[in-house]
């Protein structure tokens, strides 16, 4: 007689990945010695259970610092092949333009294919520690979808309500970055310190970038500053302040995002409060920074993000005059040449724009909706409605090479809620409650170990590892 212990292993990885659950996976692993070598050599049972689950993980595509393993990777390159829509009552105009080829502005790509892998050499390194330990990300999933299995730890505390505070975490360092009214400020949560603090008198910091080790961008009101992290030299960038058109206008810059493919020049996307989009660049060698084009549109700008590969960006707008708050530009040109029709709602607008893939991302307003759209078609494929009606102020969107991760993660309008959504199965799968104060929540950082949120007057984090010494001593006043 035949038993299932006389099956090969590929069939018996099959069955266990076909039609055992997550908590039999932990039983079976404890039958025979056979089970048990086989639960530990193959990791794909392990894998198969963790895509079931609601989970998130480290994004491969926050085009930030964060761990060389996944800093140097390059991308599959984004597909558009569909039919470029562009109504003629659609208004912009091109302010300023050079003539330029596209090997001018991205050069010949150093990066390595994304098949190619890399490990981290640096032991702490959070990547290293999470990446590929499917059973550790199990647990992990399992405290982010069940009740009270966190625990929350308020990192700094505001005296007085401030401007937003924009969040940016690099994992390989283990840093918090995060803005105080017109300070950025570096929490280094191995040593509970502040390692860097850059002060700026002239406005709010209203955008920044922590790209590599290399460069840093932000902007404080109008103006648009590169700071060479390697000799903390700061260099202003021309944003073409002296235009006598914006006179009297506020043209603080609400958005910024960053390119590179060489690690010497760099290109820089700002989008304004005057409706002006503007790409230049700023060569890391001679410091010196080129402005490319700069356009202006029919409503201020308020996201902007490359695609994986620096041919395309997408830009999102307030949507107060306009039905398609949503457009496609081509990097070498100064016009857009797509626009979503997504049916948005009169002033929902796009301020929050988030890769799934290299053709596929996520792109949230200012109400209850967050919309998917791809590349590929050009069109929106899915749109989710909070069913309580919440408005939407900040969102995360956790992405892996293996398309096992499928959260979404969504900062709350009011009352200091975040929501977790599966996206695959296109539900709310839980709510968390980031503080007492009735507040938005205005930024957002995510680890498959730690959620960090930014509401009024603190920056909380939420630990889903049940070892909460890491943030114990953590209690820093501005």
């Amino acid at each position: 007689m035949i038993s299932i212990l006389d099956l090969p292993d590929d069939v018996l990885v099959d069955l266990f990945c076909r039609y055992v659950s997550t908590k039999d996976l932990g039983r079976i692993e404890q039958v025979c010695r056979r089970f048990h070598a086989i639960l530990n050599d193959y990791t794909l049972p392990w894998k198969k259970a963790l895509a079931r689950l609601t989970n998130v993980s480290f994004s491969q595509l926050k085009n930030a610092a964060g761990c060389p393993a996944f800093e140097n990777i390059r991308h599959s390159p984004s597909i558009i092949s569909h039919p470029f829509h562009l109504p003629s009552d659609y208004q912009y105009e091109i302010l300023s333009e050079r003539s330029i080829n596209s090997s001018h502005l991205l050069p010949l790509d150093y990066r390595r294919p994304s098949n190619q892998s890399n490990t981290c050499s640096k032991l702490d390194c959070d990547i290293r520690r999470v990446f590929n330990n499917y059973r550790y990300l199990i647990s992990l999933a399992h405290h982010w979808n069940g009740e009270n299995k966190y625990k929350n730890h308020t990192l700094i505390k505001f005296i007085r309500r401030a401007q937003t505070s924009l969040l940016q975490y690099d994992e390989h360092n283990h840093q918090l970055w995060f803005t105080h009214d017109y300070t950025l400020r570096c929490l280094n949560l191995s040593n509970n310190q502040i390692d860097h603090s850059y002060e700026f008198n002239h406005d709010d910091i209203l955008c920044y970038k922590i790209y590599n080790n290399h460069l840093i961008c932000m902007a404080n009101g109008n103006q648009l500053r590169i700071i060479c992290r390697q000799t903390n030299d700061i260099y202003p960038c021309e944003n073409n302040l002296n235009n006598p058109a914006n006179f009297g206008e506020r043209n603080d810059i609400l958005s910024l995002d960053i390119y590179s493919n060489d690690q010497e020049r760099y290109l820089i996307l700002n989008g304004s409060r005057d409706h002006t989009v503007s790409l230049q660049t700023f060569d890391i060698s001679s410091r010196l920074n080129q402005p490319i084009w700069r356009t202006k549109l029919d409503d201020r700008v308020l996201a902007s993000r490359f695609t994986s590969d620096g041919g395309h960006f997408l830009i999102g707008t307030g949507g107060t005059l306009s039905p398609y708050p949503l457009a496609l530009f081509n990097t070498e040109r100064a016009k857009p040449i797509h626009l979503y029709n997504a049916n948005y709602r009169r002033g929902a607008g796009v301020r929050c724009i988030e890769w799934v893939s290299s053709n596929v991302f996520i792109a949230a307003g200012f109400d209850n909706q967050f919309k998917e759209f791809d590349l590929r078609t050009g069109q929106c494929h899915y749109t989710f409605d909070d069913e309580f009606a919440n408005d939407y102020c900040s969102l995360a969107v956790s992405v892996d090479d293996h398309n096992v991760s499928n959260g979404i993660i969504l900062g709350g309008n009011h009352n200091s809620t975040v929501r977790l959504v599966n996206r695959k199965q296109r539900q709310l799968q839980q709510v968390f409650f980031i503080s007492k104060e009735r507040s938005p929540v205005h930024s957002l950082a995510v680890t498959p170990e730690y959620l960090f949120a930014s509401v009024d007057r603190s920056i909380v984090a939420l630990d889903f590892t049940k070892n909460n010494r890491q943030f114990q001593q953590i209690n820093h006043k501005f």
